[in-house]
């Protein structure tokens, strides 16, 4: 090897570390420089569920939302029940807006016999909400919804906490 290749490739070695030198120092500025944001998010799971459905309905667990406006109750009683029918249908206890509401989706089954009554109704932890009266159509069919909301007010229990459906 030469004496001038010897020379040129010292050059690039040093050229090379160099390089790297500076971008290390480049890096490490701008880590530095750079604003952090750092941010707290509150979890909550779900512990446990319990459906108690009788008569062949299934029921579907949603759950937890808070209510983006108000409403007054629908299907509250037998004597004006929510019907299954060809659109999905509602029944609700009284929403306030910005409450917490608990969402659980009824189906029917033609095995669930024709125009019978059923409650439905929401335990969490210690509290009762309901019941909804739904009904099923003359005939009975397969795949009709109806969404039944609870309206469980500002705040949830504190964790962990238990709920359970029942429709008999």
């Amino acid at each position: 090897m030469s004496k001038v290749s010897r020379v040129w490739k010292g050059l690039r070695i040093r050229a090379s570390v160099l390089l790297f030198a500076k971008l290390a120092t480049l890096m490490l500025a701008l880590a530095f420089a750079s604003n952090l944001m750092v941010s707290t998010t509150k979890y909550q799971a779900e512990v446990g569920s319990f459906f108690n459905v009788t008569n062949v309905l299934l029921a579907t667990d949603k759950g937890f939302s808070r209510a983006s406006g108000g409403s007054g109750g629908d299907g509250t009683n037998c004597s004006s029940p929510i019907i299954f029918g060809s659109t999905p249908g509602i029944a609700n206890t009284s929403i306030t807006q910005d409450h917490w509401v608990f969402d659980v989706q009824v189906n029917s089954t033609s095995n669930a016999g024709s125009g019978n009554y059923f409650n439905v109704t929401f335990v969490l932890a210690s509290n009762s909400y309901g019941p909804l009266c739904i009904k099923t159509p003359s005939p009975a069919l397969d795949n009709q919804s109806i969404e039944c909301k609870f309206d469980v007010g500002n705040n949830l229990p504190s964790s962990p906490y238990t709920f359970k459906i029942l429709i008999q």
